[in-house]
Order: structure tokens, then C-alpha cells, then sequence
């Protein structure tokens, strides 16, 4: 679905003018749709929703929404702006905060915490929010029960939900704009996880 400037600018009137769009995920903006965007200082967001119904009092979309405390998330130290994207989706999908884990390795404590709740069933996956993703990816992907990716832009985001059914994303937040962590976010923590016959071949083979 490709949206145009025009059809924006009628949207962020819809909404009243509040500096914000909302799309259905899989819209795309045309050039000029893009430079409307810059021009107007609007961020753009994305949600179940559909286009011609932008934002409605900040609502949450109709689409179920996960249960409180499905997705676990940590932070390894001054975030702010990924914090207030958290607090923001946290209203439409369950979120927890981790506990600053009393250990050498804060960050390996937080991974052990995610894997040992999503085996039991407490929780659906989780999210990292690190300075950098290297070692928090490497080490989220040593357990069996999580498949970790980086949010990078967010056609990597939903190809790692809906091609490997990835159950943790790793932020990095000094590299990621509010309006950019929560697109992100809400692109992971909505998308249809499902894994592949053959991805879940290929798992096993790797693990042999």
C-alpha cells in the first residue's frame, strides 16, 4: 500500500494537526509522501489500524494485544528516548521491566532471566536495549528457546518475527530516535511469529 503526500496531509488533519500519522504496517510512502514528512516535522507511526482511521484519542488498535507481562525488556543504562517508546507501546502490548540483576554481567543475568521465562511459559520474548548489539546478540542466540535480532530498520525487524519467529530484538540506543524505537517496537511485538519448516530444519541441523 503506497501512500502520497496528499493522502498525509489529509490524515494528519484527521488526527488534529498533533504532529503524528498513523499507518497500517505494511504502507509505504511515496518520494513526495517522504519529503512531506521532513518538511512538516510529522512522525510517522505504524499500528493494526487502518489509514483512514489515523489516531482516534490514542486508543489502542483493535488487534489483540499481548497479555501483561509477555515481553520482558532491560536497558544497560541511559535511554531515555527508548524507555518512552517502551512506555508508549507498553499501553497496546504487555511489557515488564527486567530488574537490574545483581551480577558481574548485567546483561547475561537479563538474557538467562528472558530464556528461563519464555521456557516456562511466563513470557513471550523480550527486549534488549544496549550501547551496542554485538555481545547481546551472541549470547541471546546461545539459548535454545530464544531467537534474537537486531533492530536495524523495519523490514529487517518483520522478516526476522515473520521468517524466524524472532522472539527477542536488541535496540541500540544511541543510534535510534524515539519515533524510530517505537516503530520498531510496535513492528516486533505485533507481528504473526511463525517458524518455518525449514528454518526449524535448519535449527536442528546446526545444533546436531
Amino acid at each position: 500500500m503506497m501512500v502520497t503526500a496528499r493522502q498525509l496531509d489529509e490524515l494528519h488533519k484527521a488526527a488534529g494537526g498533533k504532529g503524528q500519522v498513523v499507518l497500517p504496517y505494511r504502507a509505504r510512502l511515496t518520494p513526495m509522501a517522504s519529503d512531506w514528512v521532513r518538511s512538516k516535522s510529522v512522525t510517522i507511526g505504524y499500528s493494526d489500524a487502518t489509514a483512514q482511521k489515523p489516531v482516534e484519542k490514542e486508543k489502542a488498535p483493535s488487534a489483540p494485544a499481548a497479555k501483561a507481562g509477555d515481553y520482558l525488556w532491560w536497558c544497560d543504562g541511559p535511554c531515555g528516548q527508548i524507555k518512552a517508546a517502551i512506555a508508549m507501546e507498553a499501553k497496546q502490548a504487555g511489557m515488564r521491566q527486567i530488574e537490574p540483576p545483581a551480577a558481574p554481567c548485567p546483561l547475561m543475568a537479563s538474557i538467562k532471566t528472558i530464556a528461563d521465562q519464555v521456557k516456562s511459559g511466563k513470557a513471550a520474548g523480550g527486549v534488549l536495549v544496549v550501547e551496542s548489539a554485538s555481545t547481546a546478540v551472541v549470547l541471546a542466540n546461545r539459548s535454545p528457546v530464544l531467537r534474537a535480532i537486531v533492530g536495524t530498520h523495519l523490514a529487517t525487524v518483520e522478516q526476522g518475527v515473520n521468517g524466524i519467529a524472532a522472539n527477542v530484538l536488541i535496540l541500540e540506543h544511541p543510534r535510534l530516535s524515539l519515533a524510530q524505537a517505537r516503530n520498531l517496537l510496535s513492528r516486533f511485538l505485533r507481528g504473526q511469529r511463525k517458524l518455518s519448516e525449514e528454518v526449524q530444519a535448519q535449527l536442528q541441523e546446526l545444533m546436531k
